[in-house]
């Protein structure tokens, strides 16, 4: 049994509802707006982490599976990259000059990512994609490019579900293709013959794993009609293997974007190819002044030794396959229906039996909020991203946790009371 303590969040609530009246939409990623966890009996603002294991203002302790939404792969405050950040920041953030780091984390990638023979550096997931873009279009002489998934918050990604500013006319330069379709796939390049400059998709993601061959018959396709294929790596690289999902599937993209794990929390994405195509990189209009902030260098050279010198992945991979069966068997025991599925690095659960997407947002609260009571942080929809810190005694804290909380919400349900049980875990 977890134990369940009365969690209170008052100060992160008061802060809350300081920062909705000074900052647009409360915070500064979506993915991380209160409204989307449990609001009201869910931790909001962090005071410190270490390892697996996160700290909010009001001094509750938790064991985190959200990490950032994906950059922490070691854990946090990981002492051999935070020892690289704290020497270099004694040298210096950012220089006039360029860093020798920018070279150093180059060879890195390049010796890590099979489709890396050059590489550009940037800050963001959503600047890596553009950049991947402009580099695909540049190349090819073509300007529309097929999409699978979520490139981030830009126009050229958004337009065809415009939310209000972005220029109607940026739809007839990205069309959406269906994963796991070649022959979508086909048609589009029918459709558009002569036109696509590259498709861009993630190999693999929470909830799509790529068929038999599909990978190879994508490149094979992309190739034959003188396009190019993007990988967005912004989740997968440095989770699922060294070289991100491409090494994993054993099929090389001609370019491809990372970011998050990275360098294991510090603000750094690349954009990666091979040399043929990477060369248009340099007429590119692509600059950044951060570009070579050399603290966020500096972590990812070490992040990258730690994986390389203690395996981690075959860590991420094993403790994340443990995380998934314990999950599911604790569902079983709850007479749940609870699915955790996905590769084990970042895996997900899913409730199989809501009624409707009302009962299922209820249900998604109540276990949110029950395994917060019980020392635990999870993610409604997303991924459960374990790092190299978390360590079996954590996963059998968390899955006793959930069963504990799943016991619960099937006795709440039962008794047809589900949203007044939510709504008095909110009050505490």
């Amino acid at each position: 049994m977890a134990q369940k303590t009365v969690v209170r969040f008052t100060e992160s609530l008061e802060l809350f509802a300081r920062a909705e009246e000074a900052i647009a939409g409360g915070s500064q990623t979506s993915s991380k707006r209160p409204g989307g966890y449990a609001y009201g009996a869910y931790p909001i603002y962090a005071s410190r982490a270490n390892g697996s294991r996160i700290w909010d203002i009001d001094g509750n302790e938790y064991i985190d599976y959200v990490n950032g939404l994906g950059p922490i792969v070691l854990g946090y405050s990981y002492p051999e990259v935070d020892a690289a950040i704290a020497e270099q920041l004694s040298k210096g953030i950012i220089y006039g000059l360029l860093s020798p780091l920018e070279v150093e984390v180059a060879d890195s990638l390049i010796a890590a990512v099979p489709a890396a023979e050059m590489v550009r550096f940037l800050k963001g997931g959503a600047e890596a994609n553009n950049a991947a873009a402009r580099i695909a279009r540049a190349h090819t002489k073509r300007e529309i490019i097929l999409n699978n998934g979520y490139r981030g918050w830009s126009d050229g990604w958004n337009a065809s579900r415009n939310d209000g500013g972005i220029p109607v006319a940026l739809e007839s330069y990205v069309k959406q293709f269906r994963y796991n379709d070649l022959n979508h796939l086909e048609d589009l390049f029918h459709t558009y013959d002569g036109k696509i400059a590259a498709v861009i998709l993630d190999a693999a993601s929470l909830g799509k794993e790529p068929e038999p061959g599909y990978l190879q018959d994508l490149n094979d396709l992309a190739h034959r009609k003188g396009a190019l294929v993007i990988y967005d790596e912004i989740v997968t690289g440095f989770r699922l293997a060294m070289g991100g999902a491409q090494e994993f599937f054993g099929v090389t993209p001609d370019l491809a974007t990372f970011a998050k794990a990275t360098a294991n929390g510090m603000p750094l994405a690349a954009v990666v190819g091979s040399k043929e195509v990477m060369r248009t990189a340099a007429d590119c209009m692509i600059s950044i002044t951060y570009g070579g902030e050399a603290l966020s260098l500096a972590a990812a050279v070490a992040t990258m030794k730690v994986m390389r010198a203690h395996n981690v992945h075959a860590h991420l991979h094993s403790i994340g396959e443990l995380l998934k069966d314990g999950i599911n068997g604790a569902a079983r025991r709850a007479g749940v229906a609870l699915e955790a599925y996905g590769l084990a690095p970042l895996s997900g659960e899913r409730f199989l039996d809501a009624v409707d997407a009302e009962e299922d947002a209820l249900m998604w609260h109540f276990l949110l909020a029950g395994c917060a009571q019980r020392g635990v942080l999870m993610r409604r929809g997303g991924c459960n991203f374990v790092t190299y810190s978390h360590s079996e005694d954590d996963v059998a804290e968390t899955v006793a946790a959930i069963e504990d909380a799943l016991h619960d919400l099937r006795r709440a349900r039962e008794g047809g009371n589900l949203a007044l049980t939510v709504s008095e875990l909110a009050t505490g």
